[in-house]
């Protein structure tokens, strides 16, 4: 019986040649129908993608010219997958309720054999790669990607560019193809796309509100288009977590042995992180190498350059320090602005309270140091006292201005006689390094140079001629039903700082109060740092929920960096998904930053792989900003397909204008249009005295600058399973298919809770979920898109929630499907037994 399943589903997904299939000829083995050469997998019929790389709003760039002829440039390759017709085929029958192929995925194993690039199409690739000078610095067993890495010149000469360097603002000094690459003929044929930079091409989302980074003391005294007046600064005030207070505790009972020397840990930064500073504010400040004033690092807060804009309100960092007897304050900065006056934006240095109250402010200035200058204060008037000093920026958001500070080698020692009041003075360093004052040049860093594989591939004399194998279609398996028997999450439904688990949970009647905690159940979170898992135990403290499931980084190209802005996020998502699906186990793919190159290895190691079934991205970037890289993402999300992957994404966090036009025109977020990817929107909920479901509006937060995104893709058509669906716009894929709670949520990071709005929250709610639905039906539910509008026009709002109010700039929310939430809110028990 099982045999003959198997011939039927081979049948239907390759159409073979073979009596028992009712063709043809009885004698011949099972072949694809034509010939099996390189022409069955189509290679050939496609031109590579390649494009230049146009980042647009807080990711645009400034071009600085060609980039140095020996500079290190990585590169990826995408190659062709073999059968391409019959696994479009094969991805839409796993979704089709009416197929015999209903759910039944392939092995890794199963698709590398019959459908991923053959070994010998990979190889003839990296020969040619390696006979133009190029070393390969990773493979995949999925053989779906080619990393390798050779000097500006080379890359230029062999794919027909031009590198330029860029300065991307906060994300320093990179490069970029300002001309799109032609792939040579000798290998076109094997690729699907080309990448030959590493600017960063999306964003995180998760929108701080308010928090132990200063963010409520900053974010909520103005609103954009309101001048800064620094006499409002009396009226701030932050709420200390727990962990902030012990620490406190335990300075002030250490503070006599901490007075004979340098109270500032990590001073100079030179640990390569900022423990115990801790970025506040936007959290935006960086961990910086290009222009140290001792040591290796510094910290570096703002824009170099007027074209890509102003921050917006207040950026730095700081840190918690007891303030020795005579207390004598100083620090190197590095200023530069266009701004003329402090109404608007600033240069300065605060000092709060232990409680987050305004003590004082140092200094204000718009600074142009021309190099390091030292600022020195004497604060013994808070002896004994814990402080919180801040160094920073703050901003208008003006489009035409910059304004940026680099910080380094502070120190809080006890020193001579308090004066009265704090005075600057600034005294310049022996050797300052020039920077112009109407047009500060960047300071770029140097590009490492990527490392070859442990055991790379010996170049040969000849490059063998790629013939695939004739190997028969594989048929998929499915997996036996599973059972639920958790526990509900009956933690506080909120607390001080937003919502919790429980109240999502309640709320939207999630599998997990049904005894479906996603148990057995293994998720992937794909972002640029690793979780610390101290934060998770925090957030689960407070949410009152234990978490049965295992977390674990996965570091990919090196890994991410601990310390960046982006850390908030990682925090989000795992600390969502803990608290929805306490059973389930999150692995967090953390790579170099979010470029495509990154973004790209992180996804095809999560597919390659093969260990997680649902795979979260809370990030985005102007769809059109860079089309290999959004050819490129859906073209590994549907090999994810075929292997009963479900990826996920957040539709974005600029309402309809991802791509800064103004809605000129509307701009829609990328990868979350990729039609192989589930798109998650955000609502705004309230709930009953009971928990249950009370009011529902799309997503926003106007005090925040938060808009849930939505639109249609220039990139992609309209997708078959939003074919027939009300409302659809015809153009293009439509975007988002879901929306779930974006506002006002609480997360642990960094030891301190804070509140934050976002799809970047939407989307990891919705991974929750699926991973529990995996539980409840046993096996993998894979490529949902064509089940959710299938149940959505079989059954309408039976498993959803409508929401018609609200608005994301160009569209607006409506009974059924609108671009402001998509389908609706999902009733998570409802819909999970209907998937």
């Amino acid at each position: 019986m099982r045999t003959s399943l198997r011939l039927v589903a081979s049948c239907l997904i390759a159409g073979m040649v073979l009596s028992a299939c009712g063709g043809g000829n009885s004698g011949g083995g099972i072949l694809p129908a034509g010939s099996p050469t390189q022409s069955t997998g189509s290679p050939s019929a496609q031109t590579p993608t390649s494009s230049v790389p146009k980042p647009s709003g807080a990711l645009a760039y400034t071009d600085m010219g060609a980039a140095p002829q020996t500079t290190p440039v990585s590169i990826t390759l995408t190659l062709n997958y073999n059968h391409q017709a019959q696994l479009d085929q094969l991805v839409a029958q796993q979704a089709d309720p009416t197929s015999p192929m209903y759910h039944h995925y392939l092995t890794s194993s199963e698709f590398n054999s019959y459908y991923a690039p053959t070994a010998q199409q990979e190889q003839s690739v990296v020969f040619a790669l390696q006979r133009a000078g190029f070393t390969i610095t990773k493979q995949y067993s999925n053989r779906t990607l080619i990393e390798a890495s050779a000097p500006a010149a080379k890359v230029e000469s062999y794919f027909n560019t031009q590198i330029h360097m860029v300065n991307q603002g906060k994300y320093g000094a990179r490069y970029v193809n300002v001309k799109p690459a032609a792939v040579p003929a000798a290998i076109a044929p094997l690729v699907h796309a080309v990448t030959t930079s590493n600017i960063i091409v999306a964003r995180t989302g998760a929108h701080v509100r308010s928090s132990e980074s200063l963010s409520s003391l900053i974010a909520s005294t103005t609103l954009p288009g309101v001048p800064h007046v620094p006499a409002q600064r009396a009226t701030r005030k932050i709420t200390l977590s727990p962990q902030m207070r012990a620490r406190g505790a335990m300075l002030a009972k250490y503070a006599t042995p901490f007075a004979t020397g340098n109270v500032i840990g990590n001073p100079g930064f030179e640990t390569g992180a900022f423990s115990p500073w801790f970025p506040c504010g936007n959290g935006y400040a960086t961990i910086d190498s290009s222009n140290p004033h001792s040591g290796q690092y510094d910290a570096f807060t703002g824009n170099l350059a007027s074209n890509l804009g102003e921050e917006y309100g207040l950026d730095g960092v700081c840190q918690q320090v007891t303030v020795p007897t005579n207390g004598q304050l100083s620090f190197y900065v590095d200023e530069g602005t266009s701004e003329t006056s402090t109404y608007n934006a600033d240069q300065e240095a605060d000092l709060f309270d232990a409680n987050g109250n305004y003590l004082t402010n140092l200094y204000t200035e718009n600074g142009n140091t021309n190099g390091y200058v030292q600022r020195s204060y004497n604060i013994g008037a808070y002896a004994g006292q814990q402080v919180i000093i801040f160094v920073g920026i703050y901003g208008s958001g003006s489009f035409s201005d910059y304004n940026y500070v680099y910080l380094d080698d502070a120190s809080l020692t006890n020193g001579s006689s308090p004066t009265p009041a704090p005075s600057p003075t600034p005294v310049p360093t022996a050797s300052p390094t020039p920077v112009p004052t109407a047009s500060p040049t960047p300071k770029p860093t140097a590009s490492p140079t990527p490392k070859p594989t442990a055991s790379p591939t010996p170049v040969p004399t000849a490059a063998p001629t790629p013939v695939p194998t004739a190997t028969p279609a594989p048929t998929p398996t499915p997996v036996a039903g599973g059972t639920c028997n958790g526990s509900p999450d009956n933690g506080p439904v909120s607390g001080s700082n937003g919502w919790l688990a429980t109240g999502v949970a309640e709320a939207f009647d999630y599998p997990v109060q049904h005894g479906c905690n996603g148990a057995g159940v293994t998720v992937a979170v794909e972002i640029d740092t690793p979780i610390n898992t101290s934060d998770v135990a925090g957030y689960l403290s407070a949410a009152g929920i234990t978490q049965t499931g295992t977390i674990t980084n996965e570091a990919v190209s090196g890994g991410g960096n601990a310390s960046s802005a982006d850390y908030t996020e990682t925090a989000l998502d795992v600390e969502t998904i803990s608290g929805l699906a306490p059973g389930a186990n999150i692995i967090v793919y953390n790579f170099p930053d979010l470029s495509s190159q990154s973004i790209e290895a992180g996804y095809n190691q999560t597919v390659s792989d093969g260990t997680a079934s649902v795979v979260n991205s809370s990030f985005g970037g102007c769809e059109s900003s860079d089309t290999a890289f959004t050819n490129t993402t859906n073209t590994i999300a549907e090999q994810a397909a075929a292997k009963g992957m479900t990826f996920v994404a957040s539709s974005g966090d600029s309402g309809s204008d991802e791509c800064g036009t103004g809605n000129n025109p509307p701009g829609v977020s990328s990868p979350a249009t990729d039609p192989y990817f589930t798109a998650v929107g955000a609502v705004n909920f309230t709930d009953t005295s009971s928990g249950a479901l009370a009011s529902i509006t799309s997503g926003s937060d106007s005090s925040n600058g938060f808009l849930s995104g939505g639109g249609v893709s220039t990139i992609f058509a309209l997708p078959s399973y939003q074919q027939g669906v009300a409302n659809m716009v015809s153009t293009g894929r439509n975007d988002p298919d879901v929306s779930l709670p974006g506002v006002g949520v609480m997360v642990y990071a960094n030891g301190s809770p804070m509140q934050v709005d976002g799809t970047s929250w939407s989307s990891p709610e919705f991974v929750a979920l699926m991973a529990e639905a995996n539980q409840l039906h046993g096996s993998p539910l894979g490529f949902v898109d064509p089940t959710l509008y299938s149940i959505f026009t079989k059954t309408g709002y039976t498993d959803f929630t409508d929401v018609t109010t609200g608005n994301n700039g160009a569209y607006n929310a409506g009974t059924g499907y609108d671009l402001v939430t998509g389908i609706g809110a999902p009733k998570g028990w409802a819909l999970a037994n209907a998937l």
